[in-house]
């Protein structure tokens, strides 16, 4: 690989890389693909051979990947280096590769929390490759390859482990985040500028504020006021519009924590628990952004078996439906709540793994669940018991049973949806459904006969989707196939 000079500049206190020596990739010309399975094929053999970019497992390998104005961001330690790396793909090889930024020679200053924001890659990095060096917010331009500090004087709060602890929620072409300034939380904004990026609020409780989730152009987030409470805040993106919806008890009166669920209609469905929360019930809540409409959804207790394996729900026309364990009769079941009400959807009996990876296709929501692994069942449901089928049994016998089952993933809107099943003739490969039995098919033996190449993540970006797949003449490499 040759040789590369970097500038880096210092201006008024802030750091940016690559200014006014970007370049733009060269239009790749037509290519023949290196291996090709039906509609899929090999995009890159990055390593030559083995190793291979990815790990052996099919989850392995990636701890962010993202569309950006139509390109794959990602990042993946190889398995023959020992730290991140952000990588990028248009689908072909010549557009999949390394990306440029300051971290190229300094691994600890690799790119996290990666985020796409008006067709710019937000992300959190470190200032420097000095150990305990302070996150900053920065935005890398795909199309120069430059990267700014969109937060000069203003560290990124960080986690237990050291790691970059930011959230950052879209609305309406601006990202929402908290920091910590002194010993108080403070809310900040940014539209991927450095001009842009400012303070909304200071004063908001005793650590960084967090982010929810959005309503049309506001925010929703919450504020630890105390050691035993939180509030509920909500901003638009103003400082006079950033302000407090509600003080919300939770159950047992103990410290709260607020998880985010979605939004139906002109409304906010979430989920108020107590910490700690595997032992809590969960209670079902409804926001307009106002204190008068930020209630209690009905009165019954559910609990954080369905919530922790299970995220929050989806939207299914104007209502949420999410999982529900009951107790004691140890079965599991489907609701569904408009805002208003909480109904049963429909009883799946007793589950050695409830409902979990809840998609939406069209009018269904489509899931896995297990009466007895490693057996597992595809279902889908359309809000009733009658309307509640399996579609496809299989077995996850190539997968160490430690990892996620394969995820659902919506190649575009209307479907058809993909995943990875098992079958004896061709093992663990690349599925899809429409969400019916007769197009639940294997879509693509990647390696042929038994053996399987378990494909893993699976991202749409661009006319692609794609994942990791393994052979055994490349080991894990990124495949993908044209949006079906």
């Amino acid at each position: 690989m040759r040789s590369r000079s970097w500038l880096w500049a210092l201006l008024g206190g802030a750091l940016t890389w690559g200014a006014g020596c970007g370049e733009k990739d060269p239009q790749p010309p037509p290519e023949a693909p290196l291996q090709r399975a039906g509609p899929a094929f090999l995009v890159k053999d990055a390593a030559g051979g083995t190793p291979s970019l990815f790990g052996f497992e099919p989850y392995n390998g990636t701890s962010m990947a993202i569309d950006v104005a139509g390109t794959l961001y990602f990042q993946r330690a190889p398995v023959a280096f020992p730290n991140n790396q952000l990588w990028r793909s248009d689908g072909t090889q010549e557009g999949t590769r390394l990306v440029k930024g300051p971290w190229w020679n300094q691994p600890s200053m690799a790119p996290e929390r990666l985020t796409s924001l008006n067709g710019h890659l937000l992300y959190a990095a470190r200032v420097s490759a000095e150990d305990g060096a302070p996150y900053r917010l920065w935005r890398h331009d795909p199309a120069t390859e430059t990267a700014e500090d969109l937060t000069p004087y203003q560290d990124l709060p960080k986690g237990a482990q050291g790691d970059a602890a930011v959230e950052l929620v879209e609305a309406q072409g601006r990202a929402f985040f908290g920091v910590q300034e002194g010993d108080e939380g403070a809310l900040w904004v940014t539209d991927g500028t450095r001009n842009g990026t400012r303070r909304l609020r200071s004063g908001l409780g005793m650590e960084p504020p967090l982010p929810l989730a959005s309503l049309g152009a506001r925010v929703f987030f919450s504020v630890r006021d105390a050691e035993t409470h939180r509030a509920l805040w909500v901003s638009d993106g103003t400082t006079d519009g950033t302000v407090k919806v509600s003080d919300l008890v939770p159950p047992g009166g103990s410290v709260g924590v607020i998880r985010s669920g979605a939004v139906v209609g002109n409304q906010w469905l979430f989920w108020m628990t107590a910490h700690p929360e595997a032992s809590s019930e969960l209670q079902l809540w409804r926001s307009d952004g106002t204190p008068k409409g930020t209630v209690r959804v009905g009165t019954d207790a559910f609990f954080n078996t369905a919530y922790t394996s299970n995220q929050t729900g989806v939207v299914l026309g104007d209502s949420l439906v999410f999982p529900r364990f009951r107790y004691p009769e140890q079965v599991w079941e489907l609701w569904k709540s408009d805002g208003w009400t909480v109904e049963l959807a429909a009883s799946l009996g007793a589950l050695e793994q409830g409902p979990i990876g809840l998609t939406v296709l069209n009018d269904h929501v489509l899931f896995w669940s297990a009466k007895s692994r490693p057996e597992y069942t595809l279902w889908r449901t359309d809000g009733t018991q009658a309307g509640t089928q399996p579609l496809l049994t299989t077995r996850m016998v190539d997968q160490s049973p430690l990892l996620p089952l394969p995820p659902l993933v919506l190649s575009r809107p209307g479907g058809p949806i993909l995943f990875s099943a098992w079958d004896a003739e061709a093992g663990l490969e690349l599925w899809r459904t429409d969400g019916t039995v007769q197009s639940t098919v294997r879509y693509a033996d990647i390696e042929p006969g038994p053996e399987s190449s378990s494909p893993g993540w699976m991202v749409v970006s661009g006319g692609h989707v794609f994942f990791t797949a393994r052979t055994q003449a490349t080991g894990r490499e990124l495949w993908a196939l044209p949006i079906p």
